[in-house]
C-alpha cells in the first residue's frame, strides 16, 4: 500500500471525494428549502453558508502550521473526519425531522464542519501531490484541482439520480459511504512528514506572495460572480432558463477542461504565455459579452470565460509552490484562502446590483485586467518556465 503509484491513486481519489462532500449542502438546496422537509426560509438557505466560508478561510490558513506540526497525514485525517462526520450527522437529521426550530442550527454546525474539513484537506493535497510529482508540481496541483471540480460537479448529480426530493437523505449516505472507504484505504498509506512540508523556524511571507494573494482575491471576485449570480446575470441578458443552466455548466465544463489540459501539456510544453495572457483574453471575452448580448454567442462565450479561467487559480498555487519551495503548504493554504475571500465579499456584495448587468461586467473586466498586470509583474525574475 505504500507504492508510489498507490500513493498517488489515493490521493487523486481523496481529491476528487472531497469535492463530491464539500457540496452536499449546496446539492440539497431543494431538500432544505422545501416545506415539508427542512422548511428553511430562503434567507436561512442563504446565511447556512456563512459560517462554511469563514471556517474555510480559517483552516486554510490554518492548516500550514498544523502541517508543519503534525505532518500531513494528521491534518489530512482531520480533515477528512470532519467532512464525513458532518455528512454522517446530515444523514441522520432524517429521523429528527419533526424538530424543525433544531434543524437550521444543527446544519449550520455541519456547514461549519464541512468547510473546516475541506480547508485542511484541500490545503493539505495540494502541496501533497506535488511532493509526489518534483519535477512536475504545478501539473500535479492543476489536474488534483481539476478532480476537485470534477467532484463538485457531480454532487447536484446525485439530487437528480434520486428524482424524488423526499429521497434526499441518499445523497448524503452514499456520499458518506463512498468517502468513508477512501479515507479507510489513506489510513493504511504511510506518508512522512519529511522536509517538503516544514515551514522555516522563522519567516515572513514574501512580499510577491502578498501580490498572489491579492491577484486571487480578485479570481475570487470572478469566480464568486458566476457561482452565485451567474444564472441571474445570464437570464439578465436574454437567456432563459434552461439556457442560462447551460451556460452555467459549460463555464464550469471550460474550467474543469482547462486544468485537466493544462495539467497534461504543461509537462512538455511552455505555457506560462498562455497562462499570463489569459486573464486578458478574459477581460475581452467579458467585454463581447457585454456589447453584444446574443444568446447563441452568450453560451459560447461562458464556456470560452471559463476555459481561459481554468488555469489562474491552481496554476498560482503551482507557480507559488515552485517560487517559495520552502514554503509550499503555506503557499497552497494563503491562496485557497485568498479566494474565499474574493469569493465571501462578492456573495455579500453583489446582491445589490446583480440586476445591473453592465456595471458587473465593467467591474470584471476591471478585475481580470489587474490580475494580468499582476501576473506580469511576478514574472519578473521568476521560476515561471518551470512551473509551466
Amino acid at each position: 500500500m505504500n507504492s508510489r503509484i498507490v500513493q498517488i491513486v489515493i490521493i487523486f481519489l481523496l481529491a476528487f471525494f472531497t469535492g463530491v462532500n464539500f457540496v452536499v449542502f449546496p446539492a440539497l438546496g431543494t431538500a432544505f428549502t422545501d416545506s415539508s422537509l427542512f422548511g428553511l426560509s430562503s434567507s436561512q438557505f442563504g446565511n447556512l453558508f456563512i459560517p462554511q466560508v469563514i471556517c474555510i478561510i480559517i483552516s486554510c490558513l490554518g492548516a500550514p502550521f498544523l502541517v508543519n506540526k503534525f505532518g500531513p497525514k494528521k491534518v489530512l485525517i482531520a480533515g477528512l473526519l470532519l467532512m464525513i462526520t458532518s455528512t454522517g450527522i446530515l444523514w441522520v437529521l432524517q429521523f429528527f425531522m419533526n424538530y424543525k426550530s433544531l434543524l437550521f442550527p444543527v446544519l449550520m454546525v455541519l456547514v461549519a464542519f464541512t468547510g473546516s474539513g475541506f480547508g485542511l484537506s484541500i490545503t493539505t493535497l495540494n502541496p501533497l501531490a506535488a511532493s509526489l510529482f518534483e519535477k512536475q508540481k504545478s501539473s500535479a496541483i492543476l489536474i488534483l484541482n481539476f478532480l476537485v471540480g470534477l467532484g463538485t460537479s457531480s454532487s447536484p448529480l446525485m439530487m437528480n439520480l434520486i428524482g424524488n426530493v423526499n429521497n434526499w437523505m441518499y445523497v448524503p449516505a452514499s456520499i458518506f459511504i463512498l468517502v468513508s472507504i477512501i479515507f479507510a484505504l489513506f489510513l493504511l498509506l504511510k506518508l512522512e512528514k519529511g522536509t517538503f512540508f516544514e515551514l522555516p523556524k522563522y519567516f515572513k511571507i514574501p512580499a510577491k506572495l502578498w501580490i498572489f494573494f491579492i491577484a486571487i482575491v480578485l479570481y475570487g471576485f470572478i469566480e464568486g460572480t458566476f457561482g452565485s449570480f451567474g444564472a441571474i446575470i445570464l437570464k439578465n441578458q436574454g437567456l432563459d432558463n434552461n439556457k442560462a443552466s447551460l451556460g452555467l455548466s459549460l463555464f464550469w465544463g471550460g474550467i474543469a477542461l482547462n486544468r485537466l489540459l493544462f495539467g497534461i501539456f504543461s509537462k512538455n510544453n511552455d505555457l506560462s504565455y498562455v497562462f499570463l495572457f489569459s486573464p486578458l483574453i478574459v477581460a475581452g471575452l467579458l467585454l463581447i459579452l457585454l456589447l453584444y448580448p446574443n444568446v447563441s454567442l452568450i453560451i459560447l462565450m461562458m464556456f470560452m470565460i471559463g476555459f481561459f479561467m481554468g488555469s489562474i487559480f491552481p496554476g498560482s498555487i503551482g507557480w507559488g509552490t515552485v517560487e517559495f519551495p520552502t514554503l509550499s503548504v503555506l503557499v497552497s493554504g494563503f491562496l485557497m484562502a485568498a479566494n474565499q475571500i474574493g469569493t465571501g465579499i462578492i456573495t455579500n456584495v453583489l446582491g445589490n446590483f446583480s440586476n445591473q448587468t453592465n456595471i458587473i461586467f465593467e467591474f470584471l473586466i476591471g478585475c481580470m485586467i489587474l490580475i494580468c498586470v499582476l501576473l506580469f509583474y511576478l514574472k519578473k525574475n521568476s521560476k515561471i518556465k518551470e512551473a509551466f
